[in-house]
């Protein structure tokens, strides 16, 4: 797997320059063991629960950049499966041969997904599926279409279908790798800025697709998300809210999953 160099805003200042106000982009803030998170809900079911915290709202290519500086600053290490279960929330994946623990991170539709999901394009805390799910979902969204976006102000999918995904925010690179199969689980290999110029984007077994102007037009709440799994009366409970409510959530921390311990409208 090509090495690289983790990188934040500095690749990106043109591009936000052109786009959009400077944003400050920190490292995201890490929830304590326990707590209450209060938001609005963006995904629910059975099983979990998730909330989007306030925060500020951005045209949606700075809301991606964002979310992509977010996801390299965790320094989230390449777990194959990882980030799948709930969209936006690192994971420790699924065993495979030769894999090492049960590390918490992200794989490459895992992280692609994390960064669409801070912009509005993905609904953070639903399932992800594998790179050709999301390409095969985000075309029956009518957000994608075939071929390579150009400029600033373009977002482009590059999907060796099957094999690798990663993307391409304005002129910059983000994912796990920028081509080639991924490791199972490679510590040097999790999400972050490419700074190699992606070469891959010249193999022909990769297919580009470019995020429609529709889709990038507008602005949107680029607060993070929080999901929580739900069990027992809780889960009956939350049977009752509807996405768009605005909710508190008592939580704490178990087996590194954040489990719901109250859930009151607001």
């Amino acid at each position: 797997m090509p090495r690289f160099r983790r990188r934040l805003v500095a690749p990106l200042a043109a591009l936000l320059a052109a786009v959009a106000p400077p944003v400050a982009l920190a490292r995201p803030r890490v929830l304590a063991p326990s707590g209450t998170v209060r938001g609005t809900v963006v995904s629910l079911d059975w099983a979990q629960l998730t909330v989007q915290r306030p925060g500020p709202r951005l045209a949606v290519i700075p809301a991606l950049v964002r979310a992509a500086n977010a996801v390299a600053a965790g320094d989230y290490p390449y777990v194959w499966g990882g980030g799948h279960a709930f969209a936006g929330t690192p994971s420790a994946g699924t065993r495979a041969p030769g894999a090492r623990g049960r590390r918490i991170g992200f794989d490459c539709s895992g992280s692609v997904a994390a960064v669409l999901a801070g912009a509005g394009l993905w609904i953070p805390g639903t399932g992800v599926p594998s790179d050709a799910g999301m390409i095969r979902e985000l075309r029956q969204a009518h957000l994608i279409v075939r071929g390579p976006g150009t400029g600033a102000h373009s977002v482009t999918l590059w999907d060796d279908r099957g094999v690798h995904i990663f993307m391409e925010i304005g002129t910059a690179f983000f994912g796990t790798s920028d081509g080639g199969p991924p490791s199972v689980e490679n510590p040097n290999g999790g999400p972050g800025w490419l700074d190699d110029g992606a070469p891959d984007t010249s193999n022909r077994h990769y297919r580009a697709w470019h995020l429609v102007p529709s889709a990038l037009a507008g602005r949107v709440d680029a607060g993070p998300a929080v999901t929580v799994a739900l069990g027992g009366p809780l889960a009956e409970a939350a049977s009752g809210l509807a996405v768009g409510e605005r909710v508190g959530v008592r939580y704490r921390t178990r087996h590194r999953a954040l489990v719901a311990l109250a859930v009151t409208p607001l």
